[in-house]
């Protein structure tokens, strides 16, 4: 009899893990879209018009394949993109899509590290209004919840300029080599000490023991092509399915927006659909982290509809953005810790 109760309880033991690797087996993977909204490098052929509508043109192609496949991202929009009439699209994408839009700074690949704290507050505190005035008044409002800096430069006057903003995450880390200290083996989003936004790890991919950040440029600037993007963008999946770690890609407009490395971007969309993913912004990603869920249905959208919070009216009216500039950038040193990929 002793033995039967022996042997019953391990039944239940080995049955009630069973059932745990099952469920974690089952889990979908949660996949986070970052897109780096940038203006496309100058030639000298190149005239200002043509750049803005090469801009244009590559976001509106990655916003289109992951919305088409009712799918979902965030787009960090630096003030010169905005400037160059990007205004409306991203008004239309707030408007009419479930995406929610972020800050960058002020112009496409600055170096905001290299800026004192004053220059820094204001140029993000203008990248925020210029931001959230892409919306229609009195149909709908854009909050900014979150900042990721142009090539991962940021230092702790950045830090702070985000606790002053009420910024609530921070997108400038990369699992494993770029983190905080005392992070070096997140892949959630995790709070910063001493601060009040959450730091959010792009995704790294391990490459005969070597780590590469999940960002298009990266691939792109160290010579790989776009199959081998897709290939370890498909191989980080597949490594992490079943495990509760989350899929953080960094995409920029100039690279993903056109060419093979859009075709590589539509040929994962469609993989990770077919193992039925979950798509997620940054802000419900660190919901997520913050919260110990899982399930995405009981989030609310990031951009809610609604009385106009600029004009107080309900009706229709573009808001336009308003034009700013941050000069004279002075260098300043990076404190974060780990050695980034950009």
């Amino acid at each position: 009899m002793r033995y039967q109760r022996l042997w019953g309880l391990l039944a239940l033991i080995l049955l009630a893990t069973a059932q745990g690797v099952s469920q974690g087996s089952d889990q979908p993977v949660i996949v986070n879209l970052m897109i780096d909204a940038l203006m496309p490098q100058m030639t000298s052929s190149t005239t200002t018009q043509e750049q803005a509508k090469e801009a244009d043109s590559a976001l509106n192609n990655i916003y289109n394949h992951i919305n088409d496949r009712g799918q979902v991202g965030t787009i960090f929009a630096p003030q010169d993109v905005i400037r160059s009439n990007l205004d409306l699209p991203l008004t239309r994408i707030g408007l009419n899509s479930k995406f929610e839009l972020a800050i960058s700074g002020n112009n496409s690949n600055e170096n905001i590290s290299t800026m004192p704290y004053v220059e820094q507050l204001d140029s993000l505190k203008i990248s925020k209004r210029f931001v959230e005035n892409c919306k229609v008044c009195g149909t709908n409002n854009i909050t900014v919840y979150g900042f990721m800096p142009q090539s991962f430069q940021q230092n702790q006057d950045t830090y702070k300029v985000l606790d002053d903003l009420d910024i609530q995450y921070n997108a400038g880390f990369q699992a494993g080599l770029l983190y905080t200290p005392g992070h070096e083996n997140d892949v959630w989003p995790y709070p910063v000490l001493g601060h009040k936004f959450y730091a959010v790890p792009v995704s790294t991919y391990d490459a005969n023991g070597k780590k590469m950040v999940l960002r298009d440029s990266y691939f792109k600037d160290n010579g790989l092509d776009a199959n081998q993007w897709y290939e370890a963008m498909v191989a980080k999946f597949d490594q992490i399915q079943g495990k509760d770690e989350p899929l953080v890609i960094s995409l920029t407009t100039p690279v993903s927006g056109s060419g093979e490395y859009l075709d590589a971007l539509f040929s994962f969309l469609d993989y990770a659909m077919s193992k039925e993913a979950t798509f997620v912004t940054t802000m419900q990603l660190v919901t997520l982290a913050k919260t110990g869920a899982r399930d995405i249905s009981s989030l609310l959208p990031e951009n809610e509809s609604g009385v106009c919070l600029t004009c107080g009216q309900e009706g229709v009216g573009y808001t336009m953005s308003i034009g700013a500039n941050v000069t004279n950038p002075v260098q300043a040193s990076n404190n974060t810790t780990g050695v980034a990929a950009h």
